[in-house]
């Protein structure tokens, strides 16, 4: 990831270099809610080095793995008070504080990757973000990683109905742990690093994860035999970079530059290592002894997006005012696409 190819690419990527200075590195602490596997070692540590990378080193970013420097689901609290001045995180971990979290972060209801992407990048979306962590949390924020369409579960049980699930014990995370109790089952969260031994000793019958790339360097196939798509609790995930607010005050512009453009570097890199690598990860899971992939039919698809559909309108209801604004913002984005189709 740090070759001098890579670096190369990225700078030529982005449009513009890094500017050499004689001053002291400035050292960031990056908190992250990544117990390990490609959220850490790829994404985490990846916008990390691209941060690096774009300040010609003289900002200089340690990472550490979830729960180190906090609470693993608490990064922006984290953040916020100065134990760590940056963090690497997923928005929607805060839907708890915020139901707004999750229309950054993504969930059910969100637009596909190609449409979220332009919203967010040159349809207001970034700017938002950053307006709402700012107001809302004391933070500054900017996209630091994507990726498409999860699977669904990983389970002990077969899910091949709507009844299937009802009653099933699952571990997500954001909206979803809402959504899903509207079609029966019954939710718990947990940190990335507690997800696969709950898995494991089955404390839950299923989780969910991410794309196949994800979830392969898990293990999760390993412990479970079930693997069930399409992803309909998450078309796509965004990810964020949170700056403590005295820090980004206190960067130049061309810093602040400099750090926007690592995170946006690495929201195009994930989607596309994903893209490149899930294909023959996935074909692993077809081709195992072990594993058989169940295909929601068209009813749990249809009840799934009822149940959000009925979440968004009761949440946009009793939500606050950035919970309206931004969620009006991407139903008219994806208004605008609606005849793409035909052209794209």
């Amino acid at each position: 990831m740090k070759s001098s190819l890579l670096k190369l690419g990225l700078a030529s990527v982005i449009g513009f270099g890094a500017v050499t200075t004689s001053q002291a590195a400035t050292k960031l602490d990056m908190a992250t809610p990544w117990g390990g596997g490609i959220m850490l070692e790829y994404v985490a540590r990846g916008a990390a080095a691209n941060m690096e990378l774009f300040t010609s080193n003289n900002v200089k970013v340690e990472v550490f793995p979830g729960g180190t420097l906090g609470k693993a689901l608490k990064v922006t609290d984290t953040v916020k008070k100065g134990v760590a001045q940056i963090g690497h995180n997923w928005s929607g971990y805060d839907w708890g504080v915020d139901k707004t979290a999750i229309l950054f972060g993504g969930f059910a209801g969100s637009m596909s990757w190609d449409k979220m992407m332009h919203w967010t990048f040159r349809g207001g979306g970034k700017e938002m973000w950053m307006d709402w962590r700012m107001a809302e949390f004391g933070v500054a924020a900017v996209p630091c990683g994507s990726a498409p369409r999860e699977l669904f579960a990983h389970s002990h049980k077969p899910i091949r109905s709507l009844e299937d699930y009802k009653g099933m014990k699952v571990r997500t995370a954001g909206a979803w742990a809402e959504i899903a109790q509207k079609l029966g089952a019954s939710t718990v969260i947990l940190a990335g690093a507690e997800v696969y031994p709950a898995l494991e000793r089955k404390v839950v019958d299923a989780i969910e994860w991410g794309t196949p790339t994800h979830n392969i360097v898990m293990g999760f196939e390993k412990v479970a035999k079930y693997i069930v798509v399409p992803g309909v609790h998450q078309p796509i995930a965004m990810h964020e970079c949170a700056v403590n607010k005295k820090v980004w005050d206190g960067m130049s512009d061309m810093v602040k530059k400099q750090i926007t453009a690592g995170g946006k570097m690495m929201t195009w890199d994930l989607y596309m290592k994903l893209g490149h690598d899930d294909a023959p990860n996935w074909m692993k899971y077809v081709n195992s002894k072990k594993n058989e992939i169940i295909d929601l039919p068209q009813s749990f698809k249809d009840a799934a997006k009822k149940a959000t559909d009925e979440w968004a309108e009761e949440t946009g209801k009793k939500a606050n005012d950035w919970f309206r604004k931004i969620w009006a913002s991407q139903n008219a984005y994806k208004d605008a696409w609606s005849q793409a189709h035909r052209y794209r």
